[in-house]
């Protein structure tokens, strides 16, 4: 299983540092193509900062609810958590609900 980073410029530097496979992404625009992109066979966890996450929330659910796809963490990027973010729970039973 194979670990994606998708961070803007400074985030992804510090996991590729540590030998995290991944992309810079410098807008939000980006992001579906390389999402549309990965292997999903060889692809199980995806990292994503919150920010670029929440520019792209409609296509982030719709691969976390496909059968077979990886996992996507968000996480928060150099600047820190996101303010006024959804707790887990509540993204997860919004996710349900569906």
């Amino acid at each position: 299983m194979k670990i994606f980073v998708l961070a803007d410029p400074e985030t992804y530097l510090a996991f590729a540092l540590a030998g995290i496979e991944g992309q810079a992404v410098h807008s939000g625009a980006e992001v579906l193509p390389l999402l549309e992109s990965l292997d999903r066979k060889e692809t199980g966890l995806v990292l994503i900062t919150e920010r670029l996450a929440e520019k792209n929330r409609e296509v982030i659910d719709r691969i976390l609810l496909e059968h077979g796809g990886p996992l996507i963490l968000e996480i928060p990027d150099t600047k820190g958590p996101a303010s006024g973010k959804e707790k887990a729970t509540e993204r997860i039973l919004s996710l349900l609900r569906r």
